[in-house]
């Protein structure tokens, strides 16, 4: 049975256009998310600002990290 299993070809990787249908769900649930395609836009670019000013998606999140822990200390 490993045999047969080794044997069958795997599957393809993700082909572009999965990849596109992929990114469209994502990017629809976002603007549902956000309340509509202007505020997503809007949420998008804040956000977009905010991560190249914290120099990159690691450090904006510990800073997020570090505001969430002084909510819970502060029970804002």
């Amino acid at each position: 049975m490993a045999k047969k299993a080794a044997a069958e070809p795997k599957p393809a990787a993700s082909q572009p256009e999965d990849r596109f249908v992929e990114l469209m769900l994502l990017a629809a649930e976002f603007v549902r998310s956000a309340g509509g395609l202007s505020q997503a836009k809007k949420s998008l670019a804040e956000a977009g600002q905010f991560i190249k000013a914290a120099g990159g998606v690691p450090s904006a999140e510990r800073a997020l990290g570090v505001l969430e822990s002084l909510k819970d200390k502060i029970g804002s």
